[in-house]
């Protein structure tokens, strides 16, 4: 049930990698080749060309990272850095102007992977799930268990919640499991309004035990604007 879109967490910094790999890498390669009386002779528009798209490839990794944490900054970071590089390569060659570019393309892939992390809270290798994957499962018999971790007020706010969600707000839950350790064997969906406290609520369901929970990727907002239905009756779990 995990979303396929969270294993593309490592390709901008492996864009990234390439992308510096065949531009100093290989020019490592030639000096190191030259001392040892070997001439190595490679295209240059074939080089220059290859680092351009391996640049590029990292900036649009980063720019498809904005779904997982909705931060921009990292996508005009790498845009930035890609825009210097291509100067660089195809207009006047500044070894400064590609260093910097390369600098910032760092930066932006550092920054995409710290975002994600902070995003998922404490729990490394999240499974998410999208609002329009999640409304399928739940046609399905036996659908996945919901667990909604926003507070009692949340829950029947404007936002609504999922139908037959359980309510258990994520600052109860390490004094709780033992009223949802009767779904360990499920699989559980976590549920809040934009999804970084569900995803807190999934490193502690993970360390107590639970394999099979799920984070909805952009909570209840995104679920609303999907126009997926939502009900404001009162919610299983609560106190």
């Amino acid at each position: 049930m995990s979303d396929r879109s969270s294993k593309a967490s490592w390709l901008p910094s492996a864009a990234t990698a390439l992308a510096i790999l065949s531009c100093y890498g290989t020019t490592a390669l030639i000096g190191l080749l030259s001392l040892l009386g070997v001439t190595l002779v490679i295209d240059e528009g074939v080089w220059v060309g290859a680092i351009a798209i391996f640049a590029a490839l990292a900036t649009v990794a980063v720019a498809m990272s904005y779904r997982r944490h909705r931060i921009i900054g990292p996508t005009v970071v790498a845009a930035l850095g890609l825009g210097l590089i291509l100067w660089a390569m195809f207009g006047s060659y500044s070894r400064v102007i590609e260093l910097v570019g390369f600098v910032l393309l760092i930066a932006a892939a550092l920054w995409d992977w710290r975002a994600g992390v902070s995003r998922g809270g404490a729990a490394d290798g999240i499974s998410w799930i999208e609002a329009r994957t999640l409304a399928d499962h739940l046609k399905r018999e036996p659908g996945p268990v919901i667990v909604d971790v926003r507070g009692p007020d949340e829950f029947h706010g404007p936002l609504g919640h999922v139908a037959n969600a359980l309510n258990f707000p994520v600052g109860e839950l390490p004094n709780r499991l033992m009223e949802i350790n009767p779904l360990k064997d499920k699989p559980v969906i976590l549920v809040c309004r934009t999804d970084k406290r569900s995803a807190n609520a999934a490193a502690l369901l993970r360390h107590s035990g639970f394999c099979d929970v799920h984070v909805l990727r952009g909570g209840m907002e995104q679920w609303k604007e999907t126009g997926l239905p939502v009900e404001r009756r009162t919610g299983l779990g609560q106190t």
